[in-house]
């Protein structure tokens, strides 16, 4: 099955652009980026997570399906987390928050975070990523997944430890025909 990676750029100019900044909630790169679980350490008042409007991005706000973001985090309508829950999506988990918008007014609570596990796809040797001396990616220059990792793979996973989602083909057929701003590009697989 072919898988694509979701660009959280979206598709229109004219939808919800985030800026990176999370507020209510300490230590939420590690997981909202990376994959993982939230469980046990999300806000006891979810609403309390707040992202705001980019202010580069004064005309963006147009509620979509996807909220657009330059970071890796992945933020979807309630209804796409009704669609995401009938396919196979390992462990992911939907985090609601407050989406504000650039007067500092409520602009949504129909969001949710997707945190969902790493899964390991990556085909090491084909792929071509930068790493610090710690070993955290710090440039991707080429992405190829294994196909023999992906034999029983989810429908959307985050690969390795790279923090970019990816997505079966039947779900990119499902999101883009049903839902708004889903962008996807192939990613090559060996």
């Amino acid at each position: 099955m072919q898988y694509y990676i979701l660009d959280g750029l979206g598709e229109d100019k004219k939808f919800c652009h985030v800026d990176s900044s999370v507020e209510g909630f300490n230590d939420y790169d590690l997981v909202l980026d990376d994959g993982g679980t939230l469980k046990g350490v999300y806000p006891k008042d979810p609403y309390e997570v707040i992202m705001h409007l980019d202010e580069d991005y004064p005309k963006n706000i147009v509620k979509g399906d996807l909220v657009c973001t330059t970071d890796d985090y992945v933020m979807v309508s309630e209804r796409v987390v009704e669609e995401l829950k009938k396919h196979n999506i390992q462990e992911a988990e939907f985090w609601p928050f407050t989406l504000m918008n650039h007067k500092g007014r409520v602009h949504s609570k129909d969001y949710r975070f997707v945190v969902t596990p790493q899964f390991d796809a990556l085909h090491d040797e084909l792929s071509d990523i930068k790493r610090s001396a710690n070993g955290v990616a710090v440039r991707l220059r080429k992405i190829v997944l294994d196909k023999k990792k992906l034999e029983n793979a989810p429908d959307m996973f985050r690969v390795n430890d790279l923090g970019i989602m990816a997505f079966s083909g039947l779900l990119v057929k499902i999101l883009q025909k049903k839902f708004t701003n889903f962008v996807f590009n192939e990613v090559e697989q060996a």
